[in-house]
């Protein structure tokens, strides 16, 4: 008989007889809390964060926003969005360890001056 057969032959053998095995434990594990921030071209923006899935995330921005909006996503962080005055263009950030960097990044890519529309941050684990 090959080895692998006889091991499992003989841990049946002892889990039926009352044994028991026991599985060394992993590593824990931190929470991945995601975040979407939804936005559309007119300058409508809505947010969704701590979802323990990104399609969660962004399904619950979505709805606020619209079917029509654009989207981005982040976990354990934060994000923004920036648009220029005239809202021709816009630019967003996300995986930043505070708001504020978010929205100066976000904003710096702009290519003239602009406003941050939204920013938000997911609860980080501990």
């Amino acid at each position: 008989m090959n080895r692998k057969l006889i091991a499992a032959i003989g841990i049946t053998a002892s889990l039926a007889a009352g044994g028991t095995t026991l599985a060394a434990a992993g590593p824990a594990q931190a929470a991945t809390n995601w975040g979407v921030i939804a936005f559309d071209n007119s300058g409508r923006t809505s947010y969704a964060v701590d979802y323990p899935s990104q399609r969660s995330a962004i399904n619950a921005a979505k709805a606020r926003c619209g079917s029509h909006c654009g989207y981005f996503a982040f976990y354990n962080s934060c994000g923004a969005i920036a648009y220029t005055n005239d809202r021709r263009h816009w630019h967003w950030a996300s995986g930043y360890r505070t708001p504020q960097a978010a929205q100066n990044a976000a904003r710096s890519e702009l290519p003239y001056r602009g406003y941050v529309a939204r920013w938000a941050c997911t609860t980080r684990p501990r």
